[in-house]
C-alpha cells in the first residue's frame, strides 16, 4: 500500500533504506533547503528505488504582451521573490547527481495557458504586479500599467502565458 506522509521535508520521520520510489510535485519550489531535503529523500530510499521531481521553473515564463521589460520585471518578481526557489527546477539533474543518485535526467515540458481565467484563479497573474508593490519592488504607475495592458491583452482574446516544467528522476545505487 501506497505511503502518504505529511512531514519535514529535511527531516523525514523514516528509517533509512525504507521506501521504495518518490514523487514530488511542484514541493521544491517552496522548501528552504532542496538540497537538504533532496538528501533525505536518498537516505530514506531503498537502493534500486527511484526518486521524481516534477516541478516549475518560472524563470521561464513568457507571455504575448505588449510591454515585455515590463512585464519580465513582473515575472522576475514572480520566480525570484514568491517562491523560494522559483528557479531551481532546471537544475534538479545536477543535484540528483550531487547527491549520488545514477541515471540522473531531466525532460522539460511547456505548459502554455490560453485561458486567463484558469491561470488567475490557480496563480493570480493578474495581481502579481500589486503584490510587488507592496513589498516594494514595483511603483504605483507600473502596477497601473500591468493592469491595464493585462486586461487588454485579455480583451483582445491573444491571451498566452506560459511556464517550463522540468520532471527529473534519478535512481539510488
Amino acid at each position: 500500500m501506497p505511503l502518504s506522509l505529511v512531514a519535514d521535508a529535511e527531516a523525514l520521520p523514516l528509517r533509512s533504506d525504507f521506501v521504495d520510489g518518490c514523487w514530488s510535485d511542484r514541493t521544491f519550489q517552496h522548501l528552504a533547503n532542496p538540497r537538504k531535503a533532496l538528501a533525505e529523500l536518498v537516505r530514506v530510499m531503498k537502493p534500486g528505488a527511484t526518486i521524481v521531481v516534477a516541478d516549475a521553473d518560472y524563470g521561464t515564463q513568457t507571455m504575448e504582451f505588449p510591454d515585455q521589460a515590463l512585464a519580465g520585471k513582473v515575472f522576475d518578481f514572480r520566480a525570484r521573490h514568491m517562491r523560494r526557489n522559483g528557479t531551481l527546477a532546471h537544475e534538479m539533474a545536477g543535484h540528483f547527481e550531487s547527491a549520488g543518485l545514477v541515471d540522473a535526467s531531466a525532460e522539460k515540458k511547456d505548459l502554455v495557458v490560453r485561458d486567463p481565467t484558469s491561470v488567475d484563479n490557480v496563480l493570480g497573474l493578474r495581481s502579481w504586479a500589486r503584490t510587488a508593490q507592496t513589498q516594494g519592488a514595483m511603483e504605483d504607475d507600473e502596477v497601473r500599467r500591468w493592469e491595464s495592458l493585462y486586461d487588454d491583452v485579455v480583451a483582445s482574446s491573444r491571451f498566452r502565458w506560459s511556464v517550463s516544467f522540468f520532471l527529473t528522476s534519478g535512481r539510488k545505487k
